[in-house]
């Protein structure tokens, strides 16, 4: 039994050390030379990927694959990168928003990584919660959480989500959380998120970059709006070049801020001024640790340590004791930690360790109104 244990977390390691690996290579920033065989095969990928995506959009553009419609309006919110670009939070706004404009909304995730993915199903009916996060995902079990009198509902296949959700909530407007690719369904309205600092990563499809297709199927958007902006201007060049697929379409900038820390154990809500200059554990599973840990930083929180982890990585019982004994052992006063990861960590931190969650909200600050009107204007229109 040790020696299969061993085997197994050498394995373990193994892989780790091969997806760091890839990872680097599709964020490095020099494109233009080859420093390793790795990158050479890498790109070559990317080539046949790139193939790939443009015969199978071809195909839908000139009605060779049909795309399907459902009978509502349907809003579409994805990006052109992997990793996170926003678009949970930003889901989360625009379905508020059209609830308060007395509308039915149900949101339609993919359900990534959670059981129940290929299945589908119902997460929340916007009252009861009916997955845990295993099943739904991280994701859209933190809608879930969220969203109050808002339906959630998972499935791969999102025109059969779609369906279930017309059949079963009679929804004004389905919200489709990371559809941007999923063009086997059809769209009323459009949105791509782009991050503000890099819009299109290093400009490489993957497995090469972080794009998911090429940069000009930027036109099939409606607007873009550029997320993480929280005052940069971002570059010039970048935006050109959005403007250029997008001509006389609106580019939206939206901020992510930190509104409030939430204790893991009894759910209340703290102002974040509370952590500064506290000695702080931090760990993260997202797409942009890195990010998590700056922000913990320009709060003043003192990160002793901090504790990175793959993008929706699920969290074993062993990493949890990880975590609490480095806290422990470093004699920190609080662990601190993204709403994603909590709910993936469940009830697995105990109440005794003070942990908090950094709640993080969207704020298109001066666009607040262009943004909001644009959202109804649109849906007004699809009304008539």
């Amino acid at each position: 039994m040790t020696e299969v244990r061993s085997q197994k977390l050498e394995v373990r390691g193994l892989m780790g050390r091969l997806r760091r690996k890839i990872e680097n290579i599709m964020t490095k920033e020099d494109t233009d030379s080859f420093s390793s065989v790795s990158e050479f095969i890498l790109y070559f990928f990317s080539l046949v990927y790139g193939a790939v995506i443009r015969v199978r959009t071809s195909l839908y553009k000139n009605g060779i694959v049909k795309s399907r419609r459902l009978p509502c309006k349907v809003i579409s919110i994805g990006n052109l990168t992997t990793g996170g670009a926003g678009k949970t939070p930003l889901a989360m706004y625009i379905a508020d928003l059209l609830k308060r404009s007395g509308y039915r909304v149900v949101i339609v995730s993919r359900g990534y990584k959670g059981s129940a993915e290929k299945t589908g199903g119902i997460v929340s009916d916007g009252k009861t919660i009916r997955m845990d996060v295993k099943q739904a995902g991280d994701e859209p079990y933190l809608m879930a959480t969220r969203m109050d009198g808002i339906p959630v509902i998972v499935g791969s296949n999102r025109y059969r989500a779609g369906r279930q959700a017309i059949l079963t909530f009679n929804p004004d407007i389905l919200l489709l959380d990371d559809a941007f690719q999923h063009i086997q369904l059809k769209r009323d309205l459009n949105l791509c998120l782009c991050d503000a600092k890099k819009p299109f990563g290093n400009s490489r499809l993957i497995p090469r970059g972080m794009l998911r297709e090429p940069v000009e199927h930027l036109r099939r958007a409606d607007a873009v709006v550029l997320t993480r902006h929280n005052g940069s201007k971002g570059s010039p060049r970048n935006v050109r070049i959005i403007q250029k697929y997008l001509p006389g379409k609106p580019i939206f900038k939206c901020s992510h801020i930190p509104s409030g820390l939430r204790e893991h154990a009894s759910g209340k809500t703290h102002n974040i001024e509370i952590l500064t200059g506290r000695k702080v554990l931090a760990f993260s599973g997202i797409a942009k640790n890195d990010d998590f840990a700056a922000l913990l930083s320009e709060l003043g929180y003192n990160i002793v340590k901090f504790m990175p982890f793959p993008d929706h990585y699920r969290y074993s019982n062993s990493d949890v004791t990880k975590i609490l004994q480095a806290a422990k052992d470093l004699n920190v006063d609080y662990i601190v930690t993204t709403e994603k990861d909590c709910v993936r960590v469940g009830n697995r931190l105990p109440a005794s360790f003070p942990t908090f969650i950094l709640v993080i909200s969207v704020s298109f600050g001066e666009e607040t109104r262009a943004f909001e009107n644009f959202i109804k204007k649109e849906i007004e229109e699809l009304r008539d």
